[in-house]
């Protein structure tokens, strides 16, 4: 894609054999306003890849005015910038862009829960960091996509009536499961996108092209990106939601992943407790979680790095995960479990030291101990 303006091609064509690194955490770019104020020279690059350098004098309908290290001004439609500037742009400019998160602190929700719907409209809907063969899978589909904003999230759908349910309900379990994590701030300035599918022919069919995810699958998180279906079901089709946006919230507010137990664990635990949040419903947790008959061992599950490859096997896998995670939530107050997801998430230490310091189980077979107690 080129620029309109060919004064700014020229100028960033005189610079593109100098290119310079893009920090990316995860698959998203991240805003670099942090290390820029406004009215300094910096680095601009096009989608393209050009680079120039120059001052930000503003943003209007939809252009952005640079003035380049020779005092010439030049003018360029913000959808050529890279990610990056582009969300540089929005912050400083327009803090309430469409697309942008909204400013202030995340509270639990509480009380009648209106919702947020705004259309979108452009040329170009999907997000840039979207993989190409992703975009060429959703694009390919048979139904026509409509673009809408809630909230917290920009959201991509076939059938309104399941986007409408999806927004509301997405806005309501990113403010549940972030007010689980008081002192941790979301880090990215930019709204999650969620790709809603309208049924299970148009998922089978975009799982079999994009390559994106297991054929059992009926969600996925990659990144800050978020994709599910309308199974037909509105109690599992909350469930899965709640469960998908652990996921989510995780990768958007720790640059480290915990392990594949824990993270699954805990996507569980939303994924079981969440719907009958969203309803207003009092859970028992320890009864909520039901039993496990059949549970993995810890030293098993903990060191797995990859998913089972038998369906009944994945089944059990998620269930102990559960089981475990909630044991840990219930063993101590939920600040003790936040301290020890940091010590994970943003020291990068192995979960066996806050295992430890936090809970007192001093080894796998304390921890399967414990365990074993907590299942009867």
């Amino acid at each position: 894609m080129k620029f309109t303006a060919s004064l700014l091609i020229q100028s960033l064509a005189a610079f593109s054999r100098r290119p310079r690194a893009i920090r990316w955490v995860m698959g998203w770019v991240m805003c670099a306003g942090v290390l820029w104020s406004e009215g300094e020279m910096r680095t601009w690059r096009s989608v393209g890849g050009h680079t120039t350098e120059a001052v930000l004098l503003g943003y209007e309908a939809g252009v952005v005015r640079l003035k380049q290290a020779d005092s010439r001004e030049i003018s360029v439609r913000i959808e050529q910038l890279s990610a990056e500037d582009r969300t540089l742009v929005l912050q400083h400019e327009t803090p309430d862009a469409p697309g942008m998160m909204p400013k202030g602190v995340i509270g639990r929700p509480t009380g009648r829960r209106e919702m947020v719907w705004k259309p979108l409209t452009g040329d170009e809907m999907w997000p840039i960091y979207m993989p190409e063969q992703t975009k060429a899978a959703l694009v390919g589909l048979p139904r026509e996509w409509e673009h809408v904003e809630s909230e917290y999230f920009v959201i991509h759908y076939q059938k309104q009536t399941f986007a409408r349910r999806v927004a509301r309900m997405a806005d309501f379990q990113y403010q549940y499961i972030a007010s689980d994590l008081p002192g941790f701030q979301d880090r990215v300035k930019e709204k999650s996108h969620i790709v809603v599918m309208r049924d299970q022919e148009d998922w089978q069919a975009f799982l079999r092209t994009s390559n994106s995810a297991p054929e059992w699958s009926a969600a996925y998180v990659h990144g800050k990106l978020m994709y599910l279906y309308d199974i037909g079901n509105n109690e599992a089709n909350a469930s899965i939601l709640a469960h998908e946006m652990s996921h989510l919230v995780l990768n958007r507010f720790f640059a480290k992943q915990p392990p594949l137990w824990l993270n699954e664990g805990l996507a569980e635990w939303y994924g079981n407790f969440g719907y009958a949040a969203f309803k207003g419903s009092k859970v028992n947790p320890k009864q909520g979680l039901g039993r496990l008959r059949d549970p993995m061992d810890v030293a098993g599950l903990t060191g797995a790095n990859g998913y089972p490859t038998d369906r009944e096997e994945i089944s059990r896998f998620y269930k102990t995960s559960q089981q475990l995670v909630g044991m840990l939530m219930l063993r101590k107050e939920p600040p003790d479990f936040v301290q020890f997801l940091q010590a994970i998430t943003v020291d990068g230490k192995p979960f066996t030291i806050p295992l430890a310091n936090v809970y007192g189980l001093e080894d796998l077979n304390e921890m399967q101990n414990a365990f074993s107690k907590f299942l009867r």
